[in-house]
């Protein structure tokens, strides 16, 4: 059994999913009901004097709570199958009879996939319960007029909103690649924006790759070591952009007058970097996960010095 086969990654896949059947459930109604009591808060302690700008905040929140899910969710790969105390779980997924790379894909597939899929599901439902109630708090309003407002250029959005106005169509419009919109206009890009979208789509890879790594590595506190790792490398590399000078993209101007931006030698360093870098820890992940024994030390999935 050396060589990858899609039927028993999908039979695996549906086993992890029908032995989490009742933690999936849990999950998607946790996230709707986390979602709706902060929608609800803002809207009730909230500054927000205007119907949009209560919108806007509840797009804010789904614009960044949505990406933390997914991050979070990585964070916890293997937790399931790896906790302390958990060996007979552990015990009995290592023992299905099928390859360590079907196995390790189907974890990833099912904490990004599809749990990150029912995070999103959770989301929707619970804006779909703040709009149901705000609107009933509507229709017994004694001004009904402040639960709808117009407005003209906003976010370069003109139209009528109400309280009870969706906030997934925006959330979900600033999460999709703009690359789309772009394309389907007939506007052309220049190659600095093509490069910042290809910088943003391998920044995006690397740091899977590195809470991947994490959450194999680590047994405990996975997603706040991994993360205070991560935010380092971040703020080491600003630090040496500004002492060294070094900018990813440089505006041109000439005779004052802004021509665009130039692509500078940083960025090229980039996109040659991080595939290495993601490739690297995505296959020491997959090295740790093909040791995992039972029983190992308190913190880590893989001890060196018995290698």
């Amino acid at each position: 059994m050396n060589s990858f086969s899609v039927n028993r990654f999908g039979q695996l896949l549906g086993w992890l999913i029908n032995m989490n059947r009742v933690r999936l459930l849990g999950f998607t109604a946790g996230i709707m009901f986390s979602t709706f009591l902060i929608q609800l808060m803002l809207f009730v302690f909230g500054s927000s004097e205007k119907v949009v700008d209560y919108l806007w905040s509840c797009v804010d929140f789904g614009s960044f709570f949505i990406p933390f899910l997914v991050l979070f969710l990585l964070s916890m790969t293997y937790t399931s199958f790896t906790s302390v105390g958990n060996n007979q779980q552990r015990g009995t997924f290592l023992m299905i009879p099928a390859t360590n790379l079907e196995k390790f894909l189907s974890l990833i597939v099912y904490m990004t996939v599809i749990c990150g899929l029912c995070a999103i599901a959770g989301y929707i439902l619970g804006d779909c319960l703040r709009m149901a109630c705000l609107w009933i708090w509507a229709q017994f309003s004694a001004d009904p007029g402040a639960a709808v407002g117009e407005v003209y250029n906003y976010n370069a959005v003109d139209g009528t909103y109400y309280l009870w106005s969706t906030s997934v169509y925006w959330v979900f419009g600033r999460l999709v690649p703009h690359f789309l919109t772009v394309w389907s206009s007939g506007i052309y890009w220049s190659w600095s924006e093509w490069a910042t979208w290809i910088l943003a789509i391998l920044v995006t890879v690397w740091t899977h790759s590195i809470f991947t790594l994490g959450s194999t590595l680590l047994r405990k506190y996975t997603f706040a070591i991994t993360g205070i790792v991560w935010f380092a490398i971040l703020l080491l590399f600003m630090w040496f952009n500004y002492y060294f000078g070094i900018s990813i993209t440089t505006k041109v101007w000439i005779n004052d007058h802004y021509k665009g931006e130039m692509v500078g030698s940083m960025a090229y360093v980039l996109m040659v970097a991080l595939p290495l870098l993601s490739y690297f820890n995505y296959w020491a992940s997959f090295h740790i996960f093909k040791h995992f024994v039972l029983i190992t030390n308190k913190w880590t999935n893989y001890d060196i010095l018995k290698r």
